[in-house]
């Protein structure tokens, strides 16, 4: 069960996906923590709904990475990684 600030930070996070608003970090790591269960139940969404958010959530996570890698300084490459590469065991692709 997720308490009501994680539940109301989700929410605007997903409504940024459907907005199809840029995202931070702290909206990737909420979306990418939260179970498939909390986006059925909690926000009764539906599973093509829960698949356009995660999606929406992986073009940001390419775009930030993108971002950084472009206009970092070579040392920052290498430290800046996917987001998604965290999550590989759970199927992400990286």
């Amino acid at each position: 069960m997720l308490s009501n600030s994680k539940l109301e930070k989700l929410e605007v996070a997903v409504g940024k996906c459907f907005a199809k608003a840029h995202l931070n970090k702290e909206d990737i790591d909420i979306i990418l923590t939260a179970t498939d269960d909390e986006f059925y139940h909690n926000m009764n969404l539906l599973m093509d709904q829960v698949r356009s958010v995660k999606l929406w959530c992986q073009i940001e996570c390419q775009r930030m990475w993108g971002q950084s890698y472009m206009t970092g300084c070579p040392e920052d490459r290498t430290i800046n990684t996917s987001p998604y590469s965290k999550y590989a065991y759970r199927g992400y692709r990286t």
